[in-house]
């Protein structure tokens, strides 16, 4: 299930030229196949979204694409606009896109299913439907733009996250608004930061973290809007920010991971990081941190904050830093690795901790 589809490989740049991110989605190189990201005119891509079988694609253009992620073809796409879509949210059938010049687009994803074997596949009833929608090749897919807030906030949208019918985006401007996701009316703007917003996190329980440039994070109430927690929790920018249901685990530009309480807002400790992996971190259950360093990922036990196993990806006269980590339904994890790609499953030993 993990063989690689070339169909959905940006084609890589030539030999000697180290890929920019205006590289990706370059020209297709000889030999490769006619199904490929379409070519660099369109704008690079600053954004990706997945669910289910489709992927949805922002560009530095404006444009706004749906691609199928099986079959690796273009499904629709939207109007241009001039301004670069930053973040994306997908989520059911709405997709919500923010622009550099601040402003919002919300838009329905609309299918039309024609009659296709897919559909008719084993006996009616043998097997549950799937989580996320599987949408045969055969579908009109239509993209609808549904509302827009043109001037949502005064700067660049830096982040954009949406759970329990909210919508968050997070601002240049220093500031947060959350939004109705059904009707895009706004409910709130959240002041609490004194520099950029870089990372926004929420929840189905409506637990809402932010983190800035100022290194601060801060800890709002969804339903009243109020600042419920600040806490200064890195030199430089936040990079990355996440929860569990005792929690709050934020990394900087300082490598630190900081782990806090998210009733007290008091710090219960930091691991400190190898040079240039203080953001690649996941949760993998609420007592399991996976976090990446030179050449390997490290399990930690959430509670305590003990070190309980390193797994060495490579050898380590090669030691690379692993710069992302994506952890998987079925606790693996997939971390970004110098220039590869490396699967780990759990130890069983750590799953136990559950």
């Amino acid at each position: 299930a993990l063989a690689p589809r070339p169909a959905l490989r940006p084609a890589s740049p030539g030999p000697g030229s180290p890929p920019t991110p205006e590289d990706e989605g370059g020209y297709p190189e000889k030999g490769s196949p006619s199904l490929a990201w379409a070519p660099s005119a369109d704008g690079s891509i600053w954004s990706l979204e997945l669910q289910g079988s489709l992927i949805v694609v922002g560009r530095s253009s404006g444009r706004l694409e749906v691609w199928d992620a099986i079959e690796g073809t273009l499904r629709c796409s939207s109007e241009e606009v001039s301004s670069g879509i930053t973040a994306l949210v997908f989520l059911d059938k709405r997709i919500v896109a923010a622009r550099l010049n601040g402003s919002l687009d919300f838009f329905s994803l609309e299918t039309h299913a024609a009659l296709s074997p897919l559909q008719f596949r084993g006996t009616p009833g043998r097997s549950s439907s799937p989580a996320s929608p599987v949408y045969s090749s055969s579908d009109a897919v239509a993209c609808r733009l549904t509302h827009t807030v043109p001037c949502a906030h005064q700067k660049p949208i830096t982040a954009l996250k949406a759970a329990a019918g909210r919508l968050v985006t997070g601002s240049q401007d220093h500031t947060l608004r959350v939004f109705r996701l059904e009707d895009s009316c706004c409910l709130f703007t959240l002041q609490g930061h004194s520099g950029a917003i870089t990372a926004v996190y929420i929840d189905q329980t409506m637990v809402l973290a932010s983190g800035g440039q100022d290194g601060a994070i801060c800890l709002w109430d969804v339903l009243t809007g109020s600042r419920v927690s600040h806490m200064f929790a890195h030199r430089g920018d936040v990079t990355s920010l996440t929860c569990t249901t005792s929690c709050v685990i934020s990394s900087g530009l300082d490598d630190l991971i900081s782990i806090w309480d998210r009733s007290t807002g008091i710090k219960l400790y930091s691991i400190q990081q190898d040079l240039g992996c203080g953001a690649s971190l996941g949760v993998i259950s609420d007592n399991l941190l996976v976090t990446g360093g030179q050449g390997c990922v490290s399990f930690w036990d959430l509670n305590y904050g003990d070190l309980l196993q390193t797994v060495y990806l490579g050898k380590n006269s090669e030691a690379q830093p692993t710069r992302q980590i994506l952890v998987l339904d079925n606790a693996a994890i997939v971390c970004n690795f110098g220039s590869e790609l490396s699967l780990v499953y759990v130890p069983s030993v750590l799953e136990k901790l559950d």
